[in-house]
């Protein structure tokens, strides 16, 4: 029993120590002619100025763009992607449309302070 417990307690401070080395990012996937999109293009760029954290944006009109939202399995547009950057990509939650791409910004605002933190010690 306490080795079932010395297990997992390493285990846990060994993943404690990963949330702190991830590096948080924002994909946002767009066209330039969706008129959603075109309505949270201000938010977005409030989110970038506001908080500590890298949005990648692509357009799905362009090839690059294509690709990441083939990649990440974009269907629908606007969506905002929060992931945990570690080598590997690792999505978190996924945001599609204007009012849940506004609703994520207590969860940027969360992330953002992680990233702040980091950067202090």
């Amino acid at each position: 029993m306490y080795l079932i417990l010395s297990l997992l307690l390493g285990f846990m401070a060994t993943q404690e120590l990963q949330d702190e080395e991830a590096t948080y990012a924002i994909m946002y996937f767009y066209t330039p002619d969706c008129p959603s999109c075109q309505e949270i293009e201000p938010f977005i760029n409030y989110l970038r100025e506001e908080y500590s954290v890298h949005v990648y944006t692509y357009n799905m009109r362009n090839p690059v763009g294509l690709q990441y939202g083939l990649q990440h399995h974009v269907r629908y547009v606007p969506l905002l992607i929060i992931q945990i950057e570690r080598g590997d990509e690792k999505e978190l939650k996924r945001y599609e449309g204007v009012e849940k791409i506004i609703e994520a910004e207590s969860e940027i605002a969360e992330i953002s302070k992680k990233i702040e933190s980091a950067e202090q010690d």
